[in-house]
Formats: C-alpha cells, structure tokens, sequence
C-alpha cells in the first residue's frame, strides 16, 4: 500500500470574515497549522486475526451508535477500546511512536473504568455533544459522495473535518470508506497536527465495485487535546445509499446544480463580498444589515435528478415536520461556518436561540411539479443566520453545507447528498464557492476628520470625491465610504492634550515606537502621533456603542503613488489613523503563521511524539 507523507502549511480556503473597516482582500490569509503530517494506512498493520476483530468491534460500536450523531467513545467498553487502538494502529501509530498519545488514553480509559461505565455509550453527561449555535469544537463528515456527480464509475469519496477554538495541542483525525457492513471500500487516511486544530481535513476514497451492497458508510475518528481539556476523542460515521425496498440496479445520477447565492453578482471582482452591519458603497454585492447579533449569509440554488429517482417529497415532508416540532432529525445534513485562521465554528440557526436548526434550511426547501428538481433559497430575509461569535476579525473561514437528498425509484428508497464548500482541501465538493469577504467599518459617528480645505468635518457627513489631510501629502481623494454598527466594545482612547477617539478594535492607528498597530493593542502610557505631534495616552477603556460606526478608501491611484507604505492615513479627532486599505494590511499580518521552536510551543508531555513523528516515513 502507497503512504504519503506531507509537511505543509495551508494558505487561503476562500471565505474571510472581515470585522472592522476594511476593503476585500485580493489574496487568500495564511493559515498556521502547526506541523502536519498525512498518510494512508496500512491493511497490513494489523494481522488477520487483529483485523477480524476490528470489524466485530466496529459492527458492534455500528449497532449502538447512530449515523450522524458524534459520540465520545467509551474507552471502559472493552470493544471500543480496541477499536480505537485499531484505527491508530492502521494508521501507523504505535506506543513506540506515540508515547503520550497512548497514556494519555490509557489514563482516559482508566478514569472511565473507575466511574464505573458499562459497556454500551456513555452517559449523556459523558457524551455530551449536541450541537448549540455558539462558536464551538466541530468533528463532521464534510463529504459522503457515491459518485452521483461524477463520470466515473464506483467513484466513493468521503471527507472529514475537524476544528477548535484556539486552536489545539494536538489532532488526530482519520477518514474511512466502507460499505454497510465494514468492509473497506479504499485505504484508511490520516491526518495529525501539533500546535494546529483549527481546520484539518482529510478525505478518503472508495471503490464502490468491492462490494456487493448498495449502502455505504464514511467514518471518522479523532482524538485531541487542547490548553482548556485533557486528551478527548471523537467518533462519527454517515451511511447512504439504499435505504429500503427492492435492490434496483440504477445507481442514481445527479446534475444540472446551480447556486444562485452567494456569488459575485456586483463588481465581477472574483469575490463575493456580504455587508454585515457595514455598506462600503463600492465593494458590497450583498447588503445583509440589520440584525446585531449574527452572521447573515445568503444561500439560494438547485439540484436536478438524472436518472429514474424522483426526490421523496413524502420523506422530505416528514423531515420539515421533524424539525419544525422539535423532532432531532441527525439525517437533515449540516450548514457550518467555520473559523480556519483562529478554529471553532457555528452551525446555521434561526436568529433567535442558541441551538443549531437545520429547519432554517429545510423551511426554504421547495421541488418542481415532477419532483425531479430539489431547491433551496435563503436569500433577503431569510438570508442563513449564524451565531455572532462566528463575526471574527479578518478570518479566513469555511462554509460548508452538506445537502441531505432523499430519493425513490420503484419503492427503493434512497440517500444521496451533495457538499457546497469552499474548503480547498476537500477533494471533491460539488460547488466551490468564490473567496468571501464579511466586512464591518471602524470610527464613530461624531468624529471629526481634518479636511483640505482647512476645517474639519464629521465622518458621517463624507462623501467620494471630498478631499482629507494627509501628513504625507496636501490632500488625499475620498474612494469610498462605509457605514454601520459594531456590536464589540470599541476602543476609546485619550491623550495627555485631551483629545478622545472612538474606535473598532481593530481600527490602526500610529504609535510612535511601533508603526501601525491595532486599536486594541494599544495600552495607557503609549505615544502616538496626532495632528500636533507624539502624545501620550492616559487612557484606554473599552466602551459599548450603539450609533452609527463610519470608515473611508482615501487616495485616488495617482495620489498613492506618491505614497509610502501605511500613509493613505486620515486625521480622526486629531489622531493619525489608517484607512480601510491599511485596516486590511494589518488585520491580515495579525493571522500570519507562528514562528519558533515547535517544542517551546508545546507541552513538554508532547514533546517526544512531535520528535518521534519527525522520524516517521
């Protein structure tokens, strides 16, 4: 069997937050992952025997967990605990190469053992994973493909995903294709990060004609740990395929998918730019102001059955009635958006609890006459709502859905889906979203901004084409503006001359000793340069705003040539502060990638597997 062995950090998975003023980003943020390392396991990593009984355990976990619910292995159920010793096994990790990571589930294991579980799952106070709407840890099936969508045949494709908030110590996460009953369809795939955590993702294939059956499984283990928890895991497996009926020999066909929203509908800039509670005038191709609370995003599109299947309208009615009434429906898919630059991650909800609801979704799902189209529209109003922990500062994110699709033929019954992703590492999603940008705006209502002419003026009162001072230059040119409302505490800084300036945390502004830096990294005690020089700050607070916040684009590309680096700069209240462009700039270095020594960044427990896993082949 082939292994593969990758050292890499990832750039860009096409979708960033933008919260403060800022224009869109033309370049995709980095992202830090630590040290990552990814494979394929081995078949032959375990003797036959060992692997007769990985399937017996498996079949057995199979038999009291649930498709589409994640659950925490019980480590004190002698089967499970063998089956995740398996599965790290396949995938080359050993005690000889994983010291901590083994003691550390041997002490998990010993812990549950003394709490006294029984076989079986674990307690729910033990198992407690139901999804809420807050910013969160995540472990998904991001893909669960037949090839419905592809030419070729027997085309199985699994993906899983993984993120925390923060970020972790340490991640394992693996993938598996099989069909119903465990039989491998392809070889197991792995992926493990030190010092990352905040989005891995690892797919794995499957040949479909291994097998007889016409009901698949993806699954997917992972195991980690992070400043807040000791060691954890997680397990979660999706079956589709045949649900019921008589076998039927036509494997269901899907086309003609089209997204309506979110796209670049405005500017054909190759972004798709959504205003949350801002409208820069120039750059936004969806205005989704208006509620403080959350992220809005718009979702509209179809997809159409090519074969002999209809969509089951009678399933699809059940499922909204489910919802609707409470009912968990686990089979209803997911819409998640997830922070790949600082981990965690929301699923869609309704905008008024904090529970995650796929009804938002469900209730906007409508089928032609023939019920051979299955379409889905989110847009205006009932735009997908998720949690305002999930509005970060320039956050390189993932949306993701994955589309539940019940289908029949002849009283087969069957489940398809399909996944809408921008996540760069998923092998094959169905649509690729374009890069997204969320953007938000910066300075108070009332602040004053000096003017070429001599007098200053309020920031709500600026238009494009007015002229700014600049310290760099007479006068620099007004390219756009911005406005909205800022649900963060904003900044307020004053200085020893008594002057005052309200600002988004992560508005820059210049300090003597440091350039440009973000609002909030300013502290009491700090220079800064004003309209009349250097000034000392004698305060720094946090405040709630509930007004109007306002930014500007200044200088036209004649002027900025003229220019160095960090001076299209307005005066605000006397202050010297950047505009929208350097907001951008600098929200963009506050993600760059982490510098050091790996093991002055991770515990000295972790220590010798990091050396170890340097040596793997």
């Amino acid at each position: 069997m082939m292994r593969m062995r990758r050292y890499l950090v990832l750039a860009g998975t096409g979708l960033s937050l933008l919260s403060g003023c800022t224009s869109n980003p033309q370049e995709s943020t980095p992202e830090f992952h630590g040290r990552n390392q990814q494979g394929l396991g081995e078949p032959g990593r375990l003797s036959r025997a060992e692997w007769t009984t990985y399937l017996s355990d498996q079949k057995y976990l199979h038999s009291i967990a649930k498709p589409d619910v994640r659950i925490r292995l019980n480590l004190a159920d002698p089967a499970q605990h063998r089956f995740a010793l398996s599965r790290l096994k396949l995938a080359g990790k050993t005690p000889e190469n994983s010291p901590y990571l083994f003691k550390a589930l041997e002490q998990r294991r010993q812990d549950q053992v003394a709490r006294g579980y029984a076989p079986g799952l674990l307690p729910p106070e033990a198992n407690s994973l139901v999804g809420t709407a807050d910013r969160q840890e995540m472990h998904l099936i991001e893909e669960a493909s037949t090839g419905e969508t592809t030419a070729v045949a027997n085309d199985g494709l699994g993906t899983a995903s993984s993120t925390f908030p923060g970020g972790a110590i340490y991640t394992y996460v693996d993938t598996s294709y099989s069909d119903s009953s465990g039989n491998a369809l392809g070889d197991l795939a792995w992926r493990e990060e030190f010092d990352g955590g905040y989005n891995v993702t690892i797919n794995a294939t499957g040949n479909l004609a291994l097998t007889t059956l016409k009901r698949y499984r993806v699954s997917s283990y992972k195991v980690e740990e992070s400043a807040g928890q000791n060691v954890t895991d997680s397990y979660i497996f999706t079956e589709m395929g045949v649900e019921g009926g008589p076998v039927v020999n036509e494997a269901p066909r899907l086309g003609g998918l089209t997204v309506l929203a979110p796209l670049d509908v405005a500017f054909n800039d190759n972004l798709i730019s959504v205003c949350l509670n801002r409208t820069w005038t120039q750059d936004c191709d969806y205005d989704l102001t208006g509620n403080l609370n959350s992220v809005k995003l718009p979702l509209q599109g179809s997809i159409s059955v090519t074969s002999s299947h209809v969509f089951d309208d009678a399933v699809i009615t059940q499922l909204k009635a489910d919802l609707n009434s409470g009912v968990a429906r686990p089979d209803a898919g997911h819409l998640k958006l997830i922070l790949t630059n600082t981990g965690g991650g929301c699923d869609v909800t309704d905008g008024n609890t904090l529970v995650g609801k796929m009804n938002q979704f469900w209730n906007r799902v409508t089928l032609s006459t023939d019920k051979k189209t299955f379409s889905w529209d989110l847009t205006g109003t009932n735009a997908a709502f998720f949690d305002d922990g999930c509005r970060q500062m320039q956050d390189s994110a993932k949306l993701t859905a994955l589309i539940s699709l019940p289908l029949i033929s002849a009283g087969t019954k069957y489940r398809s889906s399909i996944t809408l992703s921008n996540d760069p590492a998923a092998v094959r999603p169905d649509y690729v979203f374009k890069k997204i940008t969320v953007t938000n705006s910066c300075l108070a209502e009332g602040t004053e901004i000096a003017m070429a002419e001599g007098k200053p003026a309020a920031i709500e009162s600026l238009k494009a084409g007015d002229h700014v001072t600049n310290p760099y230059n007479p006068s620099l040119t007004i390219m756009d503006t911005a406005v909205g409302i800022e649900t963060t505490p904003m900044v307020r800084i004053r200085d020893e001359a008594g002057r005052s300036l309200l600002m988004t945390e992560m508005h820059p502004i210049q300090a003597v000793a440091r350039g440009m830096v973000q609002a909030r990294d300013l502290r009491t005690g700090d220079l800064v340069m004003t309209r009349t020089g250097p000034s000392k700050l004698t305060a720094v607070t946090r405040e709630a705003f509930t007004g109007k916040v306002y930014n500007v684009k200044v200088g036209s590309k004649t002027e900025k040539a003229l220019l160095g680096e960090d001076q299209t700069a307005v005066y605000a209240n006397g202050f010297l502060v950047g505009d929208g462009q350097i907001q951008k700039k600098y929200e963009a270095i506050a993600q760059q990638p982490k510098t050091g020594d790996m093991l002055a960044r991770l515990p000295s427990r972790w220590h010798r597997d990091y050396q170890l896993s340097l040596q793997r082949k």
